[in-house]
């Protein structure tokens, strides 16, 4: 029973890391070597009062998609900009307060 335990307290936290846009890749969609053209991994329902202003705030995040040969789609990362993620969830869109 104790091994069932820490086995599940030491998968359950990689898997969380791994659901939340982690950028690790896998071979067929491998990480971009260069980092600097990319804007860091972000989750706007984090930061749900903060527009994003830190630096590369406005530049793509890295992403990658392919589809498996069993139709399963794999998407890595997301190519907005923090900003626009923000804006997608908390913007308000077409001004409409209804």
């Amino acid at each position: 029973m104790r091994t069932m335990i820490l086995a599940l307290l030491l998968v359950i936290p990689a898997g969380l890391v791994w659901a939340d846009g982690d950028y690790r890749g896998d071979e067929r969609c491998p990480r971009p070597a260069d980092w600097s053209n990319y804007s860091e991994p972000y989750n706007p329902l984090e930061h749900p009062r903060d527009y994003p202003t830190f630096f590369k705030a406005d530049r793509p995040g890295w992403s990658c998609s392919y589809q498996r040969e069993d139709g399963v789609v794999v998407q890595y990362g997301d190519s907005r900009t923090p900003q626009q993620q923000w804006l997608d969830m908390y913007g308000g869109g077409n001004g409409d307060q209804n």
